[in-house]
């Protein structure tokens, strides 16, 4: 197999597989040194492509991520406050910018949508209130 800088989502999953293959191959016992000089050069190809993706939430503040998955999850402001088990004007002040995320709300939320709680931690502007925490 040719090696060079992954460019695609096809080409990503055929080095995926590869990766695998020989993974469970060298795990058995049954490899050889070439197998393995090959498993590490696709394992460090592999990595390279994950370092160069780009994270779609990068740019969006926290309320803007939180909106999105609430979108996306068919969340309304009520429904996902009755589940977090917490006002539902907490979550209505933060969509609005008018409160900041509390600890506590911030690991429930990465829990609920299973993203990381480093998401919800940008430091972003707070408008009308004052700059209080959930």
């Amino acid at each position: 197999m040719k090696y060079s800088e992954i460019e695609n989502k096809k080409q990503y999953q055929e080095f995926c597989k590869r990766h695998l293959e020989l993974g469970n191959i060298l795990g058995s016992g049954k490899g050889n040194e070439e197998m393995e000089n090959e498993y590490y050069v696709i394992d460090l190809i592999i990595e390279d492509y994950h370092r160069k993706q780009k994270n779609p939430f990068d740019k969006l503040t926290p309320v803007d991520l939180l909106k999105a998955l609430m979108d996306e999850n068919g969340y309304s402001g009520y429904k996902l406050a009755k589940e977090l088990e917490i006002s539902q004007s907490v979550i209505s002040d933060i969509i609005h910018y008018k409160r900041g995320f509390s600890k506590g709300l911030i690991r429930k939320l990465a829990n609920k949508f299973g993203v990381g709680q480093q998401s919800f931690l940008k430091e972003y502007e707070l408008i009308g209130k004052e700059s209080n925490v959930a």
